[in-house]
């Protein structure tokens, strides 16, 4: 293919993914998609910034991740006119870095918890964005030198390397803690799958959100959910809370300014009852634990999607079979997903790209996916996965050789502004300052 045909394919990616997320629920739409061309949109949304070595030039990704970002939101402005909702969905994917001023780091993530590490046989990545996770680490590694020494990379790197890849991974899934693979893997066909269980059911006015989320994919969903004309409600445990509230403030209001906040003890009966009250009067549940933990409360999902509402389950690695238990968050998932791998294909080295960029594709992706099912009548189970997500974007379009050095010089030729930071809507509200009213 010639070069000019080739930036027509890249210039329509975007169009064509928003087209193929409509038709996964029936709908035939011809979305209007504000799309820049791949390096330019992620050099504007500030994405070389945290992307290739620390004493290197930044990179562009040499996948056409914001295709992923800019259809999805063009497919939920579709099915939610007159919502106001970001220009694109690229700016979402470096709003965090711009605003906390992360730098690349390259075989280190943007925030420092992940880090890739070279094994005995193959290559992983390791998160360790919790102290109680940093207790793990003698376990994983079957080293004692390491106890209540967070932080020490050093020692943990060495060890690492001596060890077999798929024994590294087991115990560090067996331990609860974010481990991955980067690896290069096949795109799935669709970014998230559906499970259509209860019969259509239409309700009239803005529906109900009840988000059950944290961090960042879901909080995500959320807030666009709620520019697009929900009611939202946080719903957060008193024993332990969202914990990015312990964040950057801005950052946080910015995901959930507009939402009302209920706060429950989880191990109080009559608290669990109010929980799922709530629940069972909501139109659309996002919820990011592992499948077992709303179970334990008696809140099952199949039992919402059969009764009509849309639930929306935001995991690691997918609801089902062993990998239904493995913890994983935005920058190891998205080497799940093959970015990094990806990055060693185009530039020949795994290095990061952008900042934890699977939790805000996810999100976006998850907005689009709740929005469009309730329009539809409810009634489904959709599963998505962060590694998935990332594995379905990377999988829309490589760039190599000559493209991949041409995208690169049009990033560094381009002059235009970044794209405008968003401007959170309000504080967030307090932890539980919606109990009586919403209760």
């Amino acid at each position: 293919m010639q070069g000019f045909e080739r930036e027509v394919v890249v210039e329509g990616l975007a169009a064509n993914h928003a087209a193929a997320l409509l038709r996964l629920f029936g709908l035939a739409a011809a979305p209007e998609v504000a799309s820049d061309h791949p390096a330019l949109a992620w050099r504007r949304a500030g994405l070389m910034a945290v992307t290739g070595r620390a004493d290197g030039p930044g990179l562009v990704a040499p996948v056409a991740l914001i295709a992923a970002a800019d259809g999805a939101l063009a497919a939920l402005r579709a099915v939610a006119p007159g919502a106001e909702l970001p220009e694109n969905g690229t700016l979402l994917l470096g709003e965090r870095a711009r605003m906390l001023g992360l730098t690349r780091r390259g075989a280190i993530s943007a925030n420092g918890s992940c880090r890739l590490l070279e094994t005995a046989n193959g290559r992983v990545a390791l998160n360790l964005p919790r102290d109680e996770d940093w207790e793990l680490v003698p376990a994983l590694l079957g080293e004692a030198v390491l106890l209540g020494k967070a932080g020490n990379w050093t020692d943990l790197a060495r060890i690492a390397a001596t060890l077999p890849v798929d024994a590294l991974l087991e115990q560090g899934r067996l331990l609860g803690l974010a481990i991955a693979l980067d690896h290069a893997v096949p795109a799935p066909p669709q970014p998230f799958s559906i499970a259509r269980l209860g019969a259509p059911r239409f309700s009239e006015g803005a529906p109900l959100v009840v988000d059950l989320s944290a961090l960042w994919a879901g909080p995500l969903a959320g807030s666009l959910l709620a520019a697009a004309g929900a009611r939202v409600v946080k719903v957060e445990s008193t024993r332990r809370p969202d914990g990015a509230r312990g964040g950057n403030t801005a950052f946080y209001d910015l995901l959930n300014a507009g939402k009302a906040s209920v706060a429950l003890d989880f191990t109080n009966a009559e608290d669990v009852r109010m929980l799922r009250r709530l629940v069972g009067a909501a139109d659309i549940i996002i919820e990011s634990a592992r499948p077992r933990g709303l179970a334990g409360l008696g809140i099952d999902a199949a039992a919402q999607a059969l009764r009509g509402a849309t639930w929306l389950s935001i995991t690691a690695h997918g609801r089902v079979g062993e990998a239904a238990n493995w913890i994983g968050f935005g920058d190891d998932a998205a080497v799940a997903g093959g970015l990094t791998a990806a990055m060693r294909q185009g530039w020949g080295e795994s290095v990061f790209a952008g900042d934890a960029i699977a939790d805000p594709l996810t999100g976006i992706t998850a907005a689009f996916a709740g929005w469009a099912s309730w329009r539809a009548g409810g009634g489904r189970l959709i599963s998505l996965a962060l590694s998935e997500v990332a594995a379905h974007a990377c999988g829309l379009y490589a760039a190599r050789g000559a493209e991949l050095r041409h995208w690169q010089a049009l990033a560094a030729a381009d002059k235009l502004p970044f794209y405008d930071l968003r401007i959170p809507q309000g504080a967030a509200r307090a932890l539980g300052a919606d109990n009586l009213a919403v209760l």
